[in-house]
């Protein structure tokens, strides 16, 4: 059964100390999509690898209705993408590094999906427990798994913007991808590392307890922002209520003028 009982909001700004934005999102309602990737490479060649990697998983999408379109259609958007990044790189910019991370989430028959490349991430709310669903692709995240330091250690380790798969930096790209059951009142929050790099989980949690995903939103940026943001901040939120049949979006823009291969972001 095909249904779309999500709303969702967007917001992004640019940080306290970068001079672009380099993250990018995208809100696909009618396909019960929702993308976010932050681009990597300096200059504007961050700028343009994620708006890139959005424009094509939605013109993809696009190309089909919600009733056909699969998880392995948004897989091999994502595999597009990472060509274009390749093609682009090699003839603009010198085979210089041109790549993004990406996380998406996709509803479909009373079931989400994550998938993700990087270390942007996705959680999910639910009866008031949050849990990080996607897993980091990064160097920091390798070492706690092989016990070499802990969690609280790998906030400021001096690796902590060195990830391990990119769109746009390999000829192929591997997609993880993670399913489960949706639930009314879920509550699923995608977004670049700018937020979670000032924000702990439990913070995040407490960011999300009001009911208007408008104020949460709000509230993840205003606490990024006060922490001093050093990287570009975007967030994702979206709420699903299968008792509603009708959808809405809303994207908020506060932005102003303004061996295994490791990637520096």
């Amino acid at each position: 059964m095909i249904s779309n009982f999500s709303t969702s909001y967007a917001i992004t700004h640019r940080g306290v100390v970068r001079q672009l934005n380099e993250d990018s999102h995208v809100e696909i309602n009618s396909h019960n999509l929702w993308v976010v990737a932050d681009g990597m490479g300096g200059h504007e060649a961050g700028e343009v690898a994620s708006q890139l990697v959005v424009d094509v998983i939605r013109a993809k999408v696009q190309e089909r209705n919600l009733k056909d379109l699969t998880v392995s259609h948004i897989v091999s958007a994502i595999e597009e993408a990472n060509k274009q990044l390749n093609d682009y790189s090699s003839q603009y910019l010198e085979n210089k590094t041109a790549g993004s991370t990406v996380t998406a989430l996709f509803v479909k028959d009373g079931k989400y999906y994550i998938l993700w490349v990087g270390d942007s991430r996705a959680y999910l709310l639910r009866n008031g427990v949050l849990t990080q669903v996607s897993r980091d692709h990064s160097q920091v995240n390798d070492l706690i798994d092989e016990g070499i330091i802990s969690v609280e250690e790998a906030k400021d380790h001096p690796l902590s913007n060195v990830i391990t798969r990119a769109v746009g930096v390999m000829e192929n790209v591997n997609v993880d991808v993670i399913q489960n059951d949706i639930k009314t009142g879920d509550l699923f929050l995608l977004c670049s590392d700018g937020l979670t790099g000032e924000l702990s989980d439990d913070e995040i949690c407490l960011s999300l307890e009001p009911s208007s995903i408008i104020d949460s939103g709000m509230a993840l940026m205003h606490s990024s922002l006060v922490r001093g943001a050093r990287d570009n901040v975007t967030c994702i939120i979206v709420k699903y209520d299968e008792t509603k049949s009708n959808q809405h979006s809303e994207t908020f823009n506060i932005q102003d003028e303004a061996t295994i291969p490791l990637f520096t972001k």
